[in-house]
């Protein structure tokens, strides 16, 4: 009886539909069996685990993809380099030149070499990627092979690719999600880790002090190095970097090389290699075509884009829009969604439907704005935006003097583990202002809302 079961039952389930792993299983299984043997994790009862226990990765850890675990990895972390002993820069020159590079360059694209022992079975991966003004985005894996590839005007994105549960499997799997919003705090495209990442951590470092910055010469060329300590999560303390630091070359601005440590023992490196700013991308760089026998997943996220003025007889609220920007800022993707989903880490916050999203774009800066309803009971929100699970966040308080939150309490976040945002959360709403902006910038946005 046993054995008819089993064979009946395994042949029902390999009929069924069921999509792959999502994108972060592999790493959190890892994570996780690395955690149990370690002893690290209390013994819990069956069934759901209760609310922000579950490690969960948070934006500046793992992404979107499998590509995108090293994307973040790449952006974010690095240790000491030899040699690093010429004079002291200043936090601002870095960031400064950050600044300048962004929000003038048209595209970007290379190689991204990550080593990530702890990670990947293959040790070192390979990746080609491109990245452009208008968010296009496209990312193929030189190691195993496969493809990502995203059209901002569109909002669709299409992948080919191994699958991450079977490692040794060398069968690609073809997706296409569309109705993409521009990115966080809804779950946006894979090509948000390079544009924000890498512009967003660096002012990060430079805005929060406690580190250091050198000038040292990497490949041959002169580059800060930005280095500092960073906090551990909490959940799994021996598996995550304590310490951080950028490269970044100071001719282009692009950070160049990444490595975190912990206890001064490697966990990854990342580096850049072959960098190219500006270089002509034709539109054909973001079209994927899946052969015809392929079987492809498809998913529709619910987001379209329309014009500002057509929201409110969408959604039911007149949504904010912010009258002040940044210079060089232009709108870029002004998208509405009906659908709800769960936002923050571990999604802990409820399902929000009427969702709008605004996306501005300087170069490769982006910033976005997004307005939702709070539901029946606001005090269930927590920050949309949050470092993630095991991370204990200190946000910074304040009261807003203009504009339709006047009065209203927002709480700042401004560190590299994190999207430097704000959010507000009145009686009617939950807003957040979040990427490539200063502190200051964040609040006049906020405070221009109307």
């Amino acid at each position: 009886m046993t054995e008819r079961r089993d064979e009946a039952l395994g042949a029902a389930l390999s009929e069924l539909e069921v999509p792959e792993h999502g994108p972060e299983f592999h790493v959190v299984l890892i994570a996780r069996l690395a955690e149990e043997a370690a002893g690290q994790i209390s013994s819990q009862p069956t069934g759901r685990r209760p609310p922000r226990q579950v490690f969960r990765p948070g934006p500046w850890t793992w992404g979107l993809s499998a590509a995108a675990v090293v994307l973040l990895a790449v952006l974010v972390v690095i240790s000491s380099l030899p040699g690093a002993s010429l004079r002291v820069a200043t936090a601002a020159e870095v960031r400064d030149a950050v600044v300048r590079a962004w929000a003038r360059a048209e595209s970007v694209s290379g190689i991204l070499v990550s080593r990530a022992p702890r990670v990947f079975e293959e040790g070192t991966q390979r990746w080609s990627f491109i990245l452009t003004s208008r968010g296009d985005f496209r990312l193929d894996d030189l190691t195993r092979g496969g493809s990502v590839v995203y059209d901002a005007e569109t909002g669709v994105e299409r992948g080919f690719n191994p699958s991450e549960s079977i490692r040794d499997g060398q069968a690609l799997f073809a997706s296409e999600r569309r109705g993409l919003p521009p990115g966080p705090p809804d779950q946006g495209p894979s090509s948000s880790i390079l544009d924000r990442g890498l512009g967003s951590v660096v002012r990060a470092l430079a805005l929060v002090g406690g580190g250091r910055v050198k000038e040292v010469t990497y490949d041959g060329r002169p580059a800060w190095l930005l280095d500092t300590d960073i906090r551990v999560n909490l959940i799994v303390p021996k598996l995550s970097p304590d310490h951080l630091a950028v490269t970044v070359d100071q001719a282009t601005g692009f950070p160049v090389r990444v490595v975190a440590t912990h206890d001064d023992e490697f966990v990854w490196e990342t580096r850049i290699e072959d960098l190219e700013v500006n270089q002509e991308v034709t539109e054909d760089a973001f079209r994927l075509e899946f052969p015809a026998q392929v079987k492809v997943f498809r998913e529709n996220l619910g987001f379209r884009r329309v014009p500002v003025e057509a929201m409110r007889e969408i959604v039911g609220y007149d949504p904010l829009v912010p009258s002040w920007v940044p210079q060089g800022y232009e709108p870029a993707e002004t998208t509405v969604s009906k659908n709800g989903d769960f936002t923050g880490a571990e999604g802990a916050n409820p399902p929000a439907g009427d969702v709008v999203s605004l996306s501005y774009r300087r170069g490769l800066d982006q910033f976005i704005v997004t307005t939702r309803p709070v539901g029946a009971d606001p005090s269930l929100w927590g920050d949309p935006l949050a470092s993630g699970e095991g991370y204990r966040d200190e946000p910074d308080r304040v009261t807003l003097r203009s504009g339709a939150l006047a009065g209203e309490t927002g709480e700042f976040l401004i560190d590299p583990l994190a999207i430097p945002h704000m959010w507000v959360k009145t009686n009617r709403l939950v807003v957040t202002v979040s990427g490539d902006l200063s502190r200051d910038e964040l609040l006049r946005v906020a405070e221009s809302l109307g």
